[in-house]
């Protein structure tokens, strides 16, 4: 397959530049086709790659019917044509035709520098000078004043063209070894963006992780999702406070030779140590927002499932997922946390107080934290993915029930409605009774009230009917009932906004998950009335260890 670059820089091609070239396009694009890709002209190529700013040329969007068209940007985003591409490869989460593409990402694996970053030695010895800053572009006005008061309390070298005090700018390109030993002799490296973007981390800190010195960031309010926050110091509060309070914690990593040791011998990476927006995710975003999806309206399908140790399961979902003609691309199997990783210490830190014990005898089962943390984890990972979107969530004993030849048409009628999350599991003959719980919860005791707000909220939307009906009714083709509890966790459909939410309030209640998921749902659905949560009517899918047909994990 040829690909046709337009608009590009000098020493993209022949691969010189140091921050960017057409190697790591090719490889990116033979991971979203799956054939090899060459660079080809204007007549012979298929697919049309742009430069964001089109240096020296014009845009071909239009001069051809293109089998796929990209555009890449770079720090500034000039391009007044974005919409009209099929992909644009930008430095924010995924949305829209966006993909997220933050610049250290293409440079590390352009450079080859993921093993470096993955697998680094230890550093023994503490380099003698103090700072580093190597800029050419003085217009970074956060950089220019926080170096303004750095330079009252420490010393500070500057080796680019901006401010330059050692005769004249360093000769070595940034990607070499000679740069990477020079920025070594430094137990600081000046690491700041020019601009702040969601996600517009890049290649500076990298300069300071390779040289095993210690970079000081500025830039990106999503940093420590991609590097460790334990490897690096952030200027997160850009007042004058919030400098002065870093310069401080500088100045005493500076007299601290073990403190400075500490943190340059973290992983550079907070997952394990490694990267984890690697080039096989972002084409496989690539290819899922490309693709055409059976269900238009379902950005992605997490299920809570680790192969590794439900393989029986995960091969059932896997089957589901065939059924349904779902690609794998479309499919993201989450599950860290199983009874026989939580030690007893994270085991206590998240059920100090039982509170499971208002409902029965017995404290929380280890399973039931899991489902919890693994919930939470999901709904995470489509955080830090997206920023928009409809999400559907499985446990791993979910399988395909009465109504599943309508779920097309379902997702479609839902489309455009006001509503948070939806479970589309099993039916229950009280569907259409009172919208709460009658249960404890744990949360709520027994002989408790329910939160005043969501009484008189029931007492004036549910009349003379038991139950809430506000976004359809008999007459629709879909029913759904509002409903302040669960019915379990099996399948829910969310909405980003609703994801959003839901886990903000996980977080807030963070030592206090000492009751199954489900309970904790309710106590959020009890308290947040302003969260749309439904049944379907119709039966969509079942629990399978519910039904006895597998077996369960928890019970």
């Amino acid at each position: 397959m040829k690909i046709f670059f337009n608009g590009w820089y000098g020493g993209f091609f022949d691969k010189t530049n140091p921050g960017l070239h057409v190697g790591f396009f090719l490889d990116l694009f033979k991971k979203v086709y799956n054939q090899e890709c060459g660079v080809g002209t204007f007549e012979e190529s298929s697919i049309l790659c742009e430069f964001c700013m089109l240096i020296n040329t014009k845009t071909k969007l239009n001069d051809k019917k293109w089998k796929n068209t990209f555009m890449m940007s770079g720090e500034s985003y000039t391009n007044k044509y974005e919409s009209q591409y099929d992909c644009v490869l930008w430095m924010e989460r995924n949305h829209k035709n966006i993909i997220n593409m933050p610049l250290h990402i293409p440079y590390i694996y352009t450079n080859n520098f993921l093993d470096k970053l993955e697998n680094q030695e230890m550093r023994t010895s503490v380099p003698k000078l103090d700072i580093v800053v190597i800029i050419s572009n003085p217009n970074g006005k956060t950089r220019n004043r926080f170096l303004e008061l750095l330079e009252k309390k420490m010393n500070i070298t500057y080796a680019g063209r901006y401010k330059n005090n050692i005769g004249g700018c360093i000769s070595y390109n940034y990607n070499t070894e000679s740069y990477k030993n020079f920025v070594s002799q430094f137990k600081f490296i000046i690491s700041m963006e020019n601009t702040r973007y969601e996600t517009g981390i890049t290649e500076k800190i990298v300069h300071g992780m390779l040289a095993q010195t210690l970079p000081v960031y500025w830039g990106s309010p999503l940093v420590y999702e991609y590097f460790n926050k334990e490897r690096f110091l952030n200027l997160e509060d850009d007042s004058v406070e919030g400098m002065n309070k870093i310069i401080e914690e500088m100045i005493s990593i500076k007299n601290n030779d073990q403190k400075w040791l500490d943190i340059v011998n973290n992983n550079t990476f907070p997952e394990n140590g490694k990267l984890w927006r690697t080039i096989d995710r972002i084409a496989k975003d690539i290819r899922c927002l490309l693709n055409k999806k059976p269900f238009d309206i379902i950005t992605k399908i997490n299920v809570i499932c680790n192969p590794e140790f439900e393989l029986e399961r995960y091969n059932m979902v896997q089957k589901l997922m065939n059924d349904l003609k779902i690609n794998n691309d479309y499919v993201e199997y989450i599950a860290p946390t199983y009874k026989h990783t939580i030690k007893d210490d994270v085991y206590n830190y998240y059920t100090s107080p039982q509170l499971v014990l208002r409902m029965r005898r017995n404290g929380l089962k280890k399973t039931e934290l899991s489902l919890t943390l693994n919930i939470k984890k999901n709904l995470e990972n489509i955080v830090k993915n997206y920023k928009e979107g409809i999400f559907l969530l499985f446990e791993s004993d979910i399988m395909a029930s009465n109504d599943i030849e309508k779920l097309g048409d379902f997702l479609d009628d839902i489309n455009g409605k006001d509503w948070d999350c939806i479970h589309l599991g099993m039916f229950q003959d009280n569907i259409y009774d009172i919208p709460i719980t009658p249960w404890i919860t744990g949360y709520r005791n027994h002989g408790e009230s329910l939160p005043e707000p969501l009484v008189n909220y029931i007492k004036q939307n549910c009349k003379n009917k038991k139950y809430i009906e506000d976004i359809t009714d008999e007459k629709s083709e879909f029913r759904l009932i509002r409903k302040f509890h669960t019915r379990c966790t099996d399948s829910l459909l969310w909405t980003y906004k609703g994801i959003v939410k839901y886990l903000n309030f996980i977080n807030k209640m963070e030592r206090n998950l000492s009751c199954p998921a489900d309970y904790l749902m309710i106590h959020f659905l009890e308290n947040n009335i302003d969260f749309k949560h439904y049944w379907s009517v119709n039966e969509f899918f079942k629990q399978g260890s519910n039904l006895g047909l597998v077996k369960s994990n928890i019970q």
